[in-house]
């Protein structure tokens, strides 16, 4: 996370749209002293795309080691409007990947109810385990702009994300911003774009700045250590941000994974400590649905 960013309280009163409540089961595993445990995550978005569900194993508490990947499990998905309900079957385009994906594309759609089923004999007793996770997907956030400023703070040269967007109203609002730089897409869960609502209900927002990345040109004023975990932009970088409207309850599982040392791609990267998760029967890791809204911009020079 990056060391200096300017962030106003009016930035996270963002402009997102009602984020519709979601089913969250309050459990924290506490790896410290836990056994191996089923870590399950996914996403569902309304991209046009083979929707991905991660299925694996923690490692434990002490140990450097990746998950180990899930290959016998039963997995489906749920969608529901209300009126009209649709099953998928997911599977392993790559047996041992532990990456199940429905067979075709499909979308998410806001407003629908999404429940994720996971199915397997995790403890190799004989008798299978259900484990599983529901949410509803927000609809869409709509950013009417998005462009990116240079300023100069004391020594160094920052890169302001801005944006302008109309805030929904009295409701308590979340969103994030996953992003490519040049292509790059940083998609660790440490690396995400998260705030929550705390004003401006109701307000129009133009050019708020939502984030910032520290030049390249300054890295040299960092420790080596602090550097690492940095993103930094360079003129004539090009970026796109995804932004989405999340629950609270997924808001606060990428806090409490980027306050971890190694978070994760998404959960295949080792044990996280003290994480908590919306999947049921004592797995941990997360499944939450959220709509995309891509924009795309150029840092100046």
């Amino acid at each position: 996370m990056n060391k200096i960013r300017s962030i106003s309280a009016s930035v996270i009163a963002l402009l997102f749209v009602a984020i519709i409540s979601s089913c969250t089961e309050d459990t924290t595993i506490d790896t410290k002293t836990s056994a191996y445990v089923p870590v399950i995550y996914g996403t569902i978005t309304n991209q046009n795309i083979r929707q991905q569900i991660q299925v694996s194993s923690s490692s434990a508490y002490f140990d450097k080691e990746t998950n180990m990947r899930i290959a016998k499990a039963i997995v489906t998905l749920k969608e529901d409007s209300g009126m009209v309900s649709k099953l998928y079957v997911l599977t392993q385009d790559s047996v041992g990947s532990g990456i199940y994906a429905t067979k075709d594309p499909m979308m998410g759609k806001p407003g629908w109810n999404y429940k994720l089923s996971v199915v397997m004999d995790f403890n190799n007793d004989g008798s299978d385990e259900e484990y599983t996770a529901e949410c509803n997907m927000p609809k869409a956030l709509k950013v009417d702009s998005f462009n990116i400023s240079k300023k100069k703070v004391g020594e160094y040269t920052l890169y302001s994300l801005n944006i302008s967007a109309q805030d929904d109203g009295d409701v308590e609002n979340y969103y994030m911003g996953k992003y490519s730089i040049n292509g790059v897409w940083y998609n660790k869960i440490s690396k995400y774009i998260a705030f929550n609502d705390v004003s401006l209900n109701g307000q129009y927002v133009k050019n708020l700045s939502v984030w910032n990345f520290n030049d390249v040109a300054d890295k040299s004023k960092f420790s080596d250590d602090d550097a690492k975990d940095m993103i930094f932009m360079s003129s004539g970088d090009s970026m796109t941000v995804e932004f989405s409207n999340i629950s609270k309850a997924y808001y606060h599982f990428i806090d409490e994974c980027a306050s971890q040392k190694n978070g994760s791609n998404p959960m295949f990267g080792g044990p996280p400590a003290n994480i908590s998760t919306n999947i049921s029967n004592g797995a941990r890791g997360f499944f939450t649905a959220y709509a995309v809204s891509s924009m795309s911009a150029k840092a100046p020079y």
